[in-house]
């Protein structure tokens, strides 16, 4: 299931698409969209209704990952605040890890965790992507080697959001 969802955003994402702040602002958008979808499945698991994860939710998370790596690689190339393109790859990480997990999971409890850290994950990011588009004219104090530093460590940016 997950090759199909990324055999299509692949083919479904523009091939020019530029990470700049208006991409960050559109990103941030969306992450309030998926933010309210995702608590809606919560309520669903908590009220006992059936859980229904659509095909379109995945591939949203999956486009939703795929531009925060883009922005994280706008962040440094455009030598913007180095922790802004830590926290994009920590959240690109974080949703194919939760995509991941839903489409594995055994039980309401885990899909219920996962769509929990989702939920988060996209209030986080409504934030994320404000800051990105105010902070990404101010140049980092850093070189582009130092902001390239945390790609292995995605997942501890984005702990570091909590």
């Amino acid at each position: 299931m997950k090759r199909l969802i990324a055999a299509f955003v692949l083919f479904a994402a523009p091939l020019s698409a530029q990470a700049s702040p208006q991409l960050a602002s559109e990103w941030g958008h969306r992450a309030a969209n998926l933010h309210a979808e995702t608590t809606d499945l919560i309520t669903a698991i908590d009220t006992g209704a059936q859980l229904d994860v659509t095909l379109q939710f995945l591939i949203d998370i999956e486009r939703f990952s795929s531009t925060a790596t883009k922005l994280g690689t706008w962040i440094d190339t455009s030598e913007g605040a180095q922790d802004l393109g830590c926290i994009f790859r920590g959240m690109a990480a974080e949703g194919q890890l939760q995509l991941e997990t839903l489409d594995t999971a055994a039980d309401l409890t885990k899909s219920r965790e996962a769509l929990r850290r989702l939920a988060t994950m996209f209030a986080d990011a409504e934030l994320i992507a404000l800051a990105s588009t105010r902070r990404s004219a101010m140049p980092n104090s850093a070189t582009t080697a130092q902001a390239q530093s945390c790609p292995a460590s995605a997942a501890s940016a984005f702990a570091a959001l909590h």
